[in-house]
């Protein structure tokens, strides 16, 4: 199986770590910036200063780049291990400083890494349904939200923010690059550890996990309603977009 060590960076390679990763930001708000239409709200929530972990549903191929651009802030993002088997995956996502998890297992390292950003005072980003997900596999489908994010956040003494996107899902089909489609960002407040007394470690963390999925299925609300969304903005499966589009093509070519 295929393994990466994770290094601990110098001043110098933190230098470089934050070049790239703003460069990085900068060619994403380039190229979407011209083909797409970004709308992001919530932004207020996000912390200025400080360590907390931001979760985010995860729909398309092109979450991660795009959420990363639209948040200043530089992201510790935790990142599949199979990205980086391609020499060019291994270059750019060690670039930004990303950390690999493997998702086949318990990765013990991983979660060490993720706590020790958080110690300097860092924001990780994680992509909590561990991988693309749409429909009943989702958790706005009806799944549960991992139970190791609130872990994490209570290992880490630090809030959860919940973060939502929609319409990356539409970036599949090809026609929609050319017609300005909206893709929607939607950051929630912080949601702050329990102090009840009453609970323990392992209460605690379910109880923010509670909270940070309750928090995901609200941002999807508010957008539905403060963007009359219908059903087709709400994410679907690539498959499910490449027939959309295909359909839509060919009864265009019949008119």
């Amino acid at each position: 199986m295929f393994s990466r060590k994770i290094a601990i960076p110098t001043s110098l390679t933190r230098i470089y770590h934050t070049c790239f990763y703003r460069f990085a930001q900068l060619l994403v708000r380039i190229i979407f910036g011209t083909t797409v239409r970004i709308r992001v709200t919530g932004r207020e929530h996000l912390p200025k200063s400080g360590p907390y972990l931001l979760i985010c549903n995860h729909i398309s191929h092109f979450d991660p780049g795009i959420l990363a651009a639209v948040m200043w802030r530089q992201m510790s993002w935790v990142v599949a291990l199979d990205m980086f088997a391609h020499p060019v995956g291994d270059f750019f996502f060690t670039s930004i400083d990303s950390i690999p998890v493997d998702r086949q297992e318990s990765d013990r390292k991983a979660v060490r890494e993720i706590l020790r950003r958080l110690k300097q005072g860092r924001a990780v980003g994680i992509f909590p349904e561990g991988g693309i997900r749409a429909g009943e596999t989702s958790i706005l489908g009806g799944q549960p939200l991992d139970e190791n994010v609130g872990a994490i956040a209570q290992l880490g003494q630090v809030p959860i923010v919940p973060a939502f996107v929609l319409g990356t899902d539409k970036l599949y089909a090809k026609r929609n690059w050319w017609f300005r489609t909206t893709l929607d960002f939607r950051f929630g407040p912080a949601i702050p550890l329990s102090t009840d007394p009453a609970l323990d470690n392992k209460a605690v963390r379910r109880d923010i996990t509670q909270r940070a999925e309750v928090a995901w299925h609200q941002l999807a609300g508010e957008l539905r309603t403060e963007f009359d969304l219908q059903p087709d903005d709400f994410p679907k499966t690539a498959q499910e977009r490449w027939s959309e589009a295909a359909r839509i093509e060919t009864e265009l070519k019949s008119h």
